[in-house]
């Protein structure tokens, strides 16, 4: 089962898990409605319940989430009752059945002052939404040991709702218009599909605890976007490079937040692919997915905004990318 699977990360692991044949018992979203997709908000503890006795999924993977840092900030105790208490409704039904639970935590646990970080690291949030997702995992491991956190940064590739970095700056240079990017904040963006399918092997070996599951290099967040204009033939002159303060956002975010990959690394032959690699493997997937996107079992959600953004233009500034 795979609880927000109309979103980024969502979505790649439910193609992940049917590309290989595996039935995937029920698939979810929260606000935007497809065809074949059962709607669940996992605020509501009576029906997070009641739909997984009904489907009874040995495993679910949760990446839903409100992923907007500002408005976590601004809005804690809205955000805690999806980021936490919705999260730890799932853990708790999971427990009820017997089922095994995925979390999908963030580099945003740590502050960014040691700026490499293992998974035996302890988390140090500098902001609220690091904070839900510390206490989140805390309550995921705490429900069952069986359970598995994966910690992924920066996710990018082909949406529904393109909001991911990547394509804010395909739309933006597209478009012909300039972008300012943060060159102050280091991480590792993260190639959705390879983050699926490392997720797919890593509970296929029944892996426990905490991973951290990211891109395989390093980046400046400027220096990324110049590589994805590049990749889309795009000019990269018109990515400027300003200090993340001057981005309008007073949130702190972590200035550098590296995750080690040696864990992941060692437990599986499915390896984590660096950014060209990452950008070549989403330029070489873009036919495949504008089928896939444009060909959905319900013939009204096609020609919804959610339809018509995903290649040219729609993509709005949002806090938190």
């Amino acid at each position: 089962m795979i609880i927000g699977a109309t979103g980024l990360v969502g979505n790649a692991l439910l193609r992940a898990w049917k590309a290989r044949g595996d039935r995937v018992s029920a698939a979810t979203y929260h606000c935007h409605a497809s065809g074949g997709f059962l709607q669940l908000d996992m605020q509501d503890e009576t029906r997070v319940r009641a739909m997984l006795a009904e489907t009874r999924p040995s495993l679910v993977a949760v990446p839903a989430a409100n992923p907007y840092v500002d408005y976590c900030e601004l809005n804690p105790e809205e955000t805690r009752r999806v980021n936490v208490e919705g999260t730890l409704n799932v853990a708790r039904a999971c427990r009820e059945i017997g089922a095994r639970m995925i979390f999908f935590s963030s580099d945003y646990v740590f502050d960014g002052v040691k700026g490499i970080y293992t998974e035996e690291d302890a988390p140090s949030p500098l902001n609220e939404y690091g904070r839900q997702k510390v206490a989140a995992e805390a309550g995921v491991l705490a429900y069952d040991g069986r359970n598995l956190v994966l910690r992924a940064s920066g996710a990018y590739g082909w949406q529904w709702e393109p909001k991911n970095f990547v394509l804010q700056v395909k739309s933006r240079l597209s478009e012909g218009k300039t972008m300012r990017v943060a060159s102050d904040l280091r991480y590792n963006p993260t190639y959705v599909e390879n983050l699926a399918e490392i997720t797919v092997a890593l509970a296929d070996t029944g892996a426990e605890g905490i991973f951290h599951v990211v891109g395989a290099e390093e980046i400046g967040r400027h220096e990324f976007a110049v590589r994805a204009a590049r990749a889309f033939g795009l000019d990269a002159r018109l990515i400027e490079a300003v200090p993340a303060v001057r981005l309008g956002s007073t949130i702190p975010r972590p200035k550098a937040s590296i995750l080690r990959t040696d864990k992941v690394r060692a437990a599986l032959a499915v390896q984590p692919v660096g950014v060209d690699e990452g950008l070549r493997r989403m330029l070489a997937l873009e036919p495949a997915w504008r089928e896939y996107a444009l060909t959905l079992p319900d013939p009204a959600a096609k020609a919804s905004p959610l339809r018509r953004d995903i290649f040219d233009g729609g993509i709005a500034s949002r806090p938190g990318i």
